[in-house]
């Protein structure tokens, strides 16, 4: 696939087209938003809409990734400024939960609908869960070197944190029509969440 480089006024363009669908998506979801209603938002033709992205998938793909840099520009500011590596990881978590329930409200998927976007968004996932995990291994890995905690394999454990997390989340949205957290949804995923990071961080003290 030929990647498409914008310059000057379309990359402005651009940049305004994904604020405004961001805005749309939060507030209706991907399934009830069209392009015509973004286009409208930006007193703009809905061809020229098209010719920056091909459809609304790709539009939605281009938020989320927008969304994605955001949250690690939140993730550096923040768990910069904390020294305990157990602190850390509690906040990342805090920070991860946050930016979940943003996608589900972007999204607003029903379970059928997954299926159709998945192709387009694997490339965005991966990427995603590849931050993560680097994140999760570098707060392991200054840990033992300040001796704070003793881990053997601090990919491994990585692996089994992420894992527990994404189970944690997942559970929550099991058998939902429609994925999307109400506020006391929410509100026991974050105090699920934060309770197997407090078992975990203990776990893993020297």
């Amino acid at each position: 696939m030929v990647q498409t480089t914008y310059s000057g006024e379309d990359s402005t363009k651009r940049n305004d087209i994904i604020r405004a669908a961001q805005q749309r998506f939060g507030l209706y979801g991907l399934k009830k938003t069209s392009m015509m209603e973004i286009a409208n938002d930006l007193i703009m033709s809905k061809g020229l809409l098209y010719y920056y992205f091909p459809d609304k998938e790709h539009l939605y793909k281009a938020v989320v990734e927008k969304e994605m840099e955001e949250f690690k520009e939140k993730v550096a500011d923040q768990i910069s400024t904390l020294t305990d590596p157990g602190q850390k990881l509690k906040e990342y978590v805090k920070l991860r939960l946050t930016y979940f329930r943003s996608l589900l409200n972007l999204s607003r998927f029903r379970l059928e609908e997954m299926q159709g976007i998945k192709s387009i968004m694997s490339n965005t996932w991966e990427s995603v869960s590849k931050f993560e995990k680097g994140v999760i291994v570098d707060i392991l890995i200054k840990g033992n070197e300040q001796g704070v905690f003793s881990i053997q394999d601090p990919d491994e454990i990585t692996d089994l944190l992420f894992d527990l997390l994404r189970g944690i989340r997942m559970a929550m949205i099991k058998d939902r029509q429609l994925f999307y957290l109400e506020q006391q949804d929410y509100e026991l995923l974050v105090k699920r969440s934060e309770m197997l990071v407090d078992i975990f961080v203990k776990g893993l003290m020297a």
